[in-house]
């Protein structure tokens, strides 16, 4: 079965394993909005994914973490599954800054699983966030739940 015969959900995980390997930055979860034909052994795939930007923190502990920004955009599959085109663009300066200051207050709130804040008063916040080691030894931070608070 090639890359055009798959339906979104296997396109979906077709890219988890391809994305990478095509541009590093590139990373998941992807979301496959629409697929159509763009020649006669090329689908196009509508999608929204993430670009991992480095945190840039100044804690040494932080140096290599990643944060997934949103993004949407396209990618062209070749029959055998691999990547031909893609154009998913990277984040602009503003959704970077945007992203490292969302975890900074994270990490200020005690929200990352496995790292203390400096300074905090009150009670302990529940994680909602961690560090995962991923594919190739990168470190990305992750949700894994919700605060009620």
């Amino acid at each position: 079965m090639g890359a055009l015969d798959l339906d979104p959900s296997g396109l979906e995980a077709l890219l988890a394993r391809s994305a990478p390997q095509f541009e590093p930055d590139l990373a998941g979860p992807f979301t496959v909005l629409s697929v159509s034909r763009s020649g006669p052994d090329v689908v196009r795939c509508e999608l929204r994914a993430s670009r991992l930007i480095p945190l840039e923190h100044t804690d040494p502990a932080l140096r290599d973490v990643f944060v997934a920004v949103p993004v949407s955009g396209w990618v062209e599959l070749r029959a055998d599954g691999a990547i031909a085109r893609s154009g998913l663009p990277r984040p602009g300066p503003e959704d970077e800054q945007e992203a490292r200051a969302f975890v900074r207050g994270l990490i200020e709130r005690g929200a990352v699983r496995g790292l203390v804040p400096a300074q905090r008063e009150g009670p302990p916040a529940r994680p909602t966030h961690e560090i995962r080691t991923e594919a190739g030894g990168r470190r990305v931070l992750r949700r894994i739940g919700f605060s009620a608070g």
